[in-house]
């Protein structure tokens, strides 16, 4: 299994920040793998809304069905892909304030499934790819 996790912190409140990571169609213009997102459900984000992300992965077009698993409004959004699925994909955010008017996010991800002789490849594409993805957030965040 790949563990990632990541901390960061944005000067933005933790509600700006947990808006960012709640709209879920909006994933693109800050995760650059997210070639685009379609959500099933229609209703506000809640635990059990669906969605299918289109990914870049390894330079291959791939469609992840992803479900809201823990849902705290304000706090914390994590999404996984369904029993069974390869591989098994969890995206954890959770937000807490900072001590100023600032936010702290703290992600994790969890592979499970990816093929042991691609894991090293896997890894180091993310540990590139994840603190960009909270760089471009925080353009986001700033501008927006």
């Amino acid at each position: 299994m790949i563990v990632v996790e990541h901390e960061t912190t944005y000067p933005s409140t933790p509600a700006a920040v947990v808006a960012a990571l709640t709209d879920l169609t909006g994933y693109p213009a800050w995760q650059p793998d997210v070639l685009e997102v379609s959500q099933v459900d229609t209703a506000p984000v809640a635990v059990g809304t669906r969605l299918v992300q289109t990914r870049k992965v390894m330079g291959r077009r791939t469609e992840v069905a992803l479900t809201v698993t823990e849902y705290e409004p304000g706090e914390q959004i994590t999404l996984r892909t369904e029993p069974g699925a390869k591989p098994a994909v969890s995206q954890a955010y959770t937000v807490h304030p900072d001590g100023t008017q600032g936010s702290r996010v703290v992600f994790r991800l969890d592979l499970d499934g990816v093929p042991k002789l691609a894991e090293h490849l896997v890894r180091a594409q993310l540990g590139k790819q994840v603190p960009d993805m909270f760089q471009r957030l925080g353009a986001l965040l700033e501008h927006g």
